[in-house]
């Protein structure tokens, strides 16, 4: 791996931010099974490390609002990891903390909107998978230092 990196999904509400990193976070869990922390969060967000080929992967789909609990989560990440993915609105206080962080933690940022198509939200989610996809391969070409 090259440097540190911050992927963050970023978009406006209801866009697929959420659907999209739970996908990201299934596929890194069926390539790199061994998650060794796992956090509820309300609403159905979720916030896991997993331990990926000697490197550590952050997941964090809550970005709406920095309250406390996130701030810890994404905290811990900034301390642990070497990839993290984090959701956020596009210009927010989550999004504002993220480019702080990153920065302080001499993390490189990456920012990412997943697919979006004003549409029927069944259609929704097959853009946020083929998002989802494209970021998982990001991801790998990080761990294997190609980027």
């Amino acid at each position: 791996m090259k440097q540190k990196t911050l992927i963050q999904i970023w978009g406006k509400a209801g866009s697929g931010k959420t659907t999209t990193i739970k996908i990201i976070r299934q596929e890194l869990e069926k390539k790199y099974i061994n998650v060794h922390h796992t956090y509820s969060l309300p609403d159905g967000e979720i916030y896991e490390i997993f331990n990926c080929n000697g490197l550590v992967i952050g997941v964090s789909s809550m970005g709406d609002v920095l309250a406390t609990y996130l701030r810890n989560h994404l905290n811990d990440c900034f301390l642990q990891c070497d990839i993290i993915i984090a959701a956020s609105r596009v210009y927010n206080d989550v999004s504002n903390y993220l480019s702080s962080e990153a920065k302080k933690h001499n993390f490189r940022l990456v920012k990412a909107t997943n697919y979006r198509i004003n549409d029927v939200r069944s259609v929704q989610d097959e853009f946020s998978q083929e998002s989802a996809k494209h970021i998982v391969e990001l991801i790998d070409k990080i761990i294997l230092g190609i980027l």
